[in-house]
């Protein structure tokens, strides 16, 4: 997964960020426990506020991922 999320990382440069919590981090507990991680991988969309507008366990594909980011980012360009 590691290499597709650097692709989508480039993929989405300037209008995404993404935060890579990972698991064996003590810096990424605290994110860890706030956003409820289970297992990894597991991807959250959030907005700028740190609300979750996406979630994503294991089993999902490049395809769901992008998905999601996209219709994010297309609902805010409309507002």
């Amino acid at each position: 997964m590691i290499p597709i999320v650097y692709g989508m990382e480039k993929a989405y440069s300037g209008r995404i960020t993404l935060v890579h919590a990972n698991i064996h981090n003590p810096e990424t507990f605290a994110l860890q426990k706030d956003l409820g991680f289970t297992m990894t991988p597991e991807f959250f969309l959030l907005d700028k506020d740190g609300k979750v507008l996406g979630h994503w366990d294991e089993s999902a594909s490049i395809t769901d991922l992008k998905n999601g980011i996209d219709d994010v980012l297309a609902s805010s360009s409309k507002q």
